[in-house]
């Protein structure tokens, strides 16, 4: 309910009336306005209220308002004014019930109140405004719409909302014109389509100070920064977590597609496939599904994965910066200021960023128009547990944004400066793949792998050397977190590019190349690999290239049952790293040695290496080694019949968090299934057996040679 005491102050403000001259106008005491304006008097008498009405020269609508509240009444008109001019939605809306809630609480709140629904374009802000304003509009005196994405000229503003509320005749004080053709009234004005029009932001706050019952709903996809702003931030529609299922996204894809030809025949997978290519943003859904008026799903899923401007045309009657998602992004790239823009193109090389990145590869002092970004919706941000806040742009943003960079002749600089950029990040978190930060630094990759694989690419390219770089310092990456053939491609495709020049990168990439392919099977690629590390070793005189080759040769020996052969393999490699300051390899060839002498049959032996090699990855931190360690004790444990300590053991992975927990929790399934066939138990053995295999192929990993002779001899497998 309006507050007299309020609306009578804003009415003589208006007026430019002081209370002695409203006073002597209205032929009331002095007094008598000071106590309504203070509060003191809540209600008058209604010959009072049409005295002050008549000495503040308030209009009809005003009056009958004033009149109102005066009584104790709320200052409502009759309902067959309100929401009058609201257009009509045209399609049903999707997936936005919590969205219509939330704003239809927001608007439930007490005026004056200035509501900004926020989002990049197309993301259905227009939709859910008018969706919201029409459950709002029986509960208020008048509702506007008034249209802005035509108006062009800030200044005017203030005019285009006069006009479409009918306060005509005030051309010489707009603001004051509109504030008494509004009055006090509960109002709602819903101004789509701001963005383009922000410096006419602070005429707004100063037409909400004087209308006391004043909501002001505005669409843009830009924030206002008005002190006083409630902001809604939309995001796009909810996507299917799997393709078996629809969320909204699909569920809005396949109506329209209906519309388009009801002939469509809707496979879930697809449907599911394109959503996820439009990130859900309802405007590329829209626009995608009219095509299978002449596609099938299969070719329109096909032309977006091509990059097809496949949404380069929408319906005719769409304003003209929606006619395609091109142009619903060139209008929000064309309202940023050319130092924006330019951060904007750049950005594009991105598949996702931290400002430590943007700084790097686009520019210092970045933060300043990246904020500028994020108020127009352009770039989203969300927290990260090791990056602090990761940056991102929707695809169809990013498009745009990379074929803008092309224009202006900057994609090659970017692709350089970018791979740089993530050359060194890799070369920086390396070490960290074995040390107490090895956690940290595989969520530092998973989080811009997508930007890994590109500099892989582009400096596979460009660069054959410093992508033998790159890939030889990700092998340990790619073996724990799994995706070993991804890894052993990317390491063959630099050694077949590289030209030898730079041996140092090249030994690291053999070593590496080596035990992926090891992990897979490829004994025999593995033994190609020794030779040449053993050649490179030679060459170098590098004890650190010579002990790798070793324990690469110890490793194929071994599958092979030459176990003699592998010990003598290991303790040479163990022997080449006297004098080094080499910590994690001189566990690792302890580790080894103890494996060898495991199969052997000197179990002692055995378990003083793998003790050795344990507390070693104990004081370095490598929690992921040091699991590995203790699965090999178990499997000693048991080869002296230690089943509950075996047990123990092996089970101690199945609770663990961390890198490399899947593959060790296969490892620990495989050896917890021999302890189950010691005790004869031949359906548990089973059971365990075939969960660990099944996860072995998830992860694209074979048994360990060594484990597979464990298996032999416990399970008879």
């Amino acid at each position: 309910m309006a507050d007299l005491a309020a609306v009578l102050r804003r009415f003589r403000s208006l007026a430019a009336l002081t209370q002695e001259e409203l006073a002597e106008r209205a032929g009331i005491s002095v007094r008598a306005v000071s106590d309504i304006e203070r509060g003191a008097r809540r209600r008058i008498y209604p010959a009072t209220a049409r005295q002050l009405a008549t000495a503040l020269g308030l209009e009809a609508a005003d009056r009958s308002a004033f009149e109102r509240v005066a009584r104790g009444l709320s200052p409502v008109v009759s309902p067959t004014d309100t929401g009058r001019d609201l257009p009509a939605p045209r399609t049903a809306l999707f997936g936005r019930q919590r969205e219509l809630a939330e704003l239809g609480e927001l608007l439930a709140g007490d005026p004056p109140l200035l509501i900004t629904v926020t989002g990049p374009g197309g993301v259905g802000k227009t939709r859910l405004a008018l969706e919201a304003t029409r459950a709002r509009a029986s509960r208020l005196s008048e509702v506007h719409w008034v249209q802005l994405g035509q108006l062009g000229d800030h200044t005017l503003v203030l005019h285009e909302i006069a006009r479409s509320v009918g306060a005509t005749a005030i051309a010489a004080d707009v603001l004051g014109g509109l504030a008494r053709a509004i009055g006090v009234r509960r109002y709602l004005l819903v101004l789509d389509t701001f963005e383009h029009l922000l410096p006419a932001a602070p005429g707004l706050s100063d037409l909400l100070s004087r209308c006391p019952g004043l909501t002001l709903l505005v669409t843009t996809r830009a924030r206002l920064r008005l002190n006083g702003e409630r902001e809604f931030a939309l995001g796009p529609l909810l996507l299917a977590a799997d393709a078996s299922t629809m969320a909204a996204a699909e569920e809005l894809f396949v109506d329209r597609a209906h519309a388009a030809n009801r002939h469509v025949a809707v496979d879930a997978s697809l449907v599911a496939d394109v959503c996820r290519r439009l990130d859900g943003v309802p405007l590329a859904i829209e626009l995608a599904a009219a095509r299978t008026r002449h596609l099938s799903l299969t070719d329109l899923a096909r032309q977006l994965e091509s990059g097809s401007r496949v949404l380069a045309r929408g319906p005719r009657d769409l304003p003209r910066r929606q006619e395609s998602m091109q142009a619903t992004v060139a209008w929000s790239y064309d309202l940023l200021e050319p130092a924006a823009q330019v951060l904007m193109r750049r950005l594009s090389v991105f598949a996702g960023w931290t400002l430590e990145a943007a700084d790097a590869v686009c520019g210092k002092d970045s933060l300043e128009l990246l904020s500028t970004l994020l108020d127009h919706n352009l770039v989203t941000a969300s927290p990260h547990e090791i990056c602090g806040t990761r940056y991102q742009m929707l695809d169809v943003v990013r498009e745009y944004a990379a074929h803008e960079a092309a224009v202006h002749a900057e994609t090659t600089m970017l692709q350089a400066r970018h791979a740089d950029y993530f050359l060194r990040l890799v070369q920086d978190l390396e070490p960290l793949l074995r040390t107490t930060g090895q956690s940290a630094a595989h969520l530092r990759l998973d989080a811009d792998l997508s930007n890994v694989r590109s500099a892989h690419r582009r400096l596979l390219a460009t660069d054959p050397p410093r992508a033998l770089a790159l890939a030889g310092s990700l092998w340990m990456f790619w073996l724990w977190r799994g995706g070993m053939p991804e890894g052993h491609r990317w390491v063959t495709e630099a050694l077949d590019a590289d030209d030898g020049s730079e041996p140092q990168y090249r030994a690291k990439a053999l070593w590496g190349a080596g035990w992926l392919a090891f992990h897979q099977g490829h004994v025999e690629q593995t033994a190609i690999y020794v030779e040449e590390l053993l050649r490179v070793a030679e060459r170098t005189r590098d004890a650190v290239h010579r002990r790798n080759a070793l324990t690469l040769r110890g490793m194929t020996e071994m599958a092979v049952g030459a176990t003699d052969a592998a010990r003598s393999s290991f303790r040479t490699a163990q022997e080449t790293l006297r004098g080094t300051d080499e910590p994690w390899l001189i566990a690792t060839s302890a580790l080894n040695l103890g494996l060898a002498e495991l199969h052997a049959g000197d179990v002692a032996a055995a378990e003083h290496h793998f003790v050795d090699a344990a507390r070693q990855y104990a004081e370095m931190g490598d929690e992921t080694y040091l699991r590995r360690a203790n699965r090999h004790l178990a499997a000693a444990a048991l080869l002296n019949g230690q089943l509950e300590r075996a047990e123990q053991l092996f089970a101690a992975e199945l609770v663990q968090n961390g890198t490399g927990t899947e593959w060790g929790a296969a490892e620990s399934l495989e050896g917890l299934s021999w302890v189950a066939a010691v005790r004869g138990d031949a359906e548990r053995t089973a059971e365990l057996a075939h969960d660990a295999a099944c996860l072995r192929a998830r992860l694209g990993v074979q048994l360990h040679p060594f484990d597979a002779l464990l298996a032999r001899r416990f399970r008879g497998a």
